[in-house]
């Protein structure tokens, strides 16, 4: 009979832990399912991001000028034209000396050759460059070539390659006289260049001290 009873109360413990364990099974997922339901969803926005090809700006580059029609001058057109623009991309960088005295040799020995306008174009060039460098002396010298080389044919850099040399001679080396005598013959032979009135200025200037031209400026500016 105790038998029996022993058996009754464990079959009744049991039930009771599995009806318990069914309860709690029950809970969860209750729990769970609130919890999910409560839990926002966040919707992705819709991108606002334009991705629509970008149309770029064509900028048509300027075909470089040529002149003749033998291939080694065309060559030595292309060559110095490329070595003008390697010293360009050296602006920010500084020039190289080496680069500078090779394109300016090239240049004289082009224009030693051809003579043509594209020489006076590249000797210019190098005179800047010279100048760039701090070799003021080479740049004189090159644009010297350039006035005197093209002045007769009324080549456009004939009267900036003078104006330059009047220019470095006063506010560089400190001539006044040297830059005195240019300004006056820039203006006798381009009175009517667009320089001119930069040459009258200048030469009115010349021989008055810093301080002169500051009271001056201080003056113009109470009136």
């Amino acid at each position: 009979m105790s038998k029996k009873i022993f058996a009754m109360k464990n079959i009744l413990g049991l039930a009771i832990t599995l009806l318990f364990l069914g309860s709690c099974t029950s809970e969860t997922s209750t729990s769970t399912t609130e919890l999910i339901s409560e839990t926002p969803i966040e919707i992705p926005k819709e991108s606002t991001v334009d991705t629509s090809p970008v149309k770029e700006k064509f900028i048509p580059k300027k075909n470089p000028v040529r002149l003749g029609s033998s291939s080694v001058r065309l060559a030595t057109q292309e060559k110095l034209d490329k070595m003008h623009e390697n010293l360009m991309n050296q602006m920010e960088t500084g020039f190289a000396v080496n680069d500078v005295t090779a394109y300016a040799k090239e240049a004289e020995l082009y224009m030693g050759i051809y003579g043509d306008s594209l020489a006076a174009e590249h000797l210019f060039s190098a005179g800047e460059l010279y100048r760039g460098i701090g070799d003021f002396t080479k740049a004189l010298d090159t644009w010297y070539i350039v006035y005197r080389s093209y002045d007769r044919d009324e080549h456009p850099k004939a009267p900036h390659a003078m104006f330059q040399c009047g220019f470095t001679y006063d506010s560089v080396l400190n001539k006044k006289d040297l830059a005195k005598t240019l300004y006056k013959m820039f203006l006798k032979r381009y009175p009517n260049h667009a320089l001119a009135k930069d040459a009258k200025l200048l030469l009115v200037n010349l021989d008055k001290s810093p301080e002169d031209l500051i009271k001056e400026f201080q003056k113009k500016n109470k009136q």
